[in-house]
């Protein structure tokens, strides 16, 4: 199993930063443009049981997945988990930690598998994690901008 984790710090509170992180056309907004963020089914805000089903651009292939919110501890903290979809495994911590001074701190944290068989050789951890880099980087990027009052 394979770790990614990013940290951003808001100047907002974390009801500000769950809220927006728990309504799925946030995520979309925030989604770098050439992956391709599609919803085919989400409720217009996450809660506990919810799905989503989405196509996402992945290494030059569209993928289909649906995830569920897992748990849900507002405003501390939401897990999506791949139910279907291209990966072996993935679970996606969203958790949001306040400060003294009114900020918070966003951590992604993600539990993931590579696919198995020949397509694993292509897309292999390294591939992913290199991947989540470059998405992570955008998606921090744009809640500055929304957020950040940047």
């Amino acid at each position: 199993m394979e770790t990614f984790e990013a940290r951003l710090t808001l100047p907002c509170n974390a009801e500000v930063a769950f809220d927006f992180l728990a309504h799925p056309e946030n995520i979309k907004r925030i989604s770098p443009p050439d992956m391709g963020l599609f919803f085919l089914e989400a409720p217009k805000r996450l809660s506990l049981g919810a799905r989503m089903q989405f196509k996402v651009q992945a290494f030059g292939v569209a993928r289909e997945a649906i995830h569920e919110i897992t748990q849900f501890d507002e405003p501390g903290s939401f897990t999506e988990q791949q139910v279907k979809g291209p990966l072996g495994h993935w679970v996606h911590e969203h958790l949001f930690e306040p400060d003294d001074e009114g900020a918070v701190t966003i951590i992604d944290r993600i539990e993931f598998q590579p696919p198995g068989g020949v397509v694993g050789l292509l897309v292999n951890a390294d591939r992913i994690l290199e991947s989540l880099e470059e998405g992570f980087d955008h998606r921090h990027d744009q809640l500055e901008k929304l957020l950040g009052f940047a």
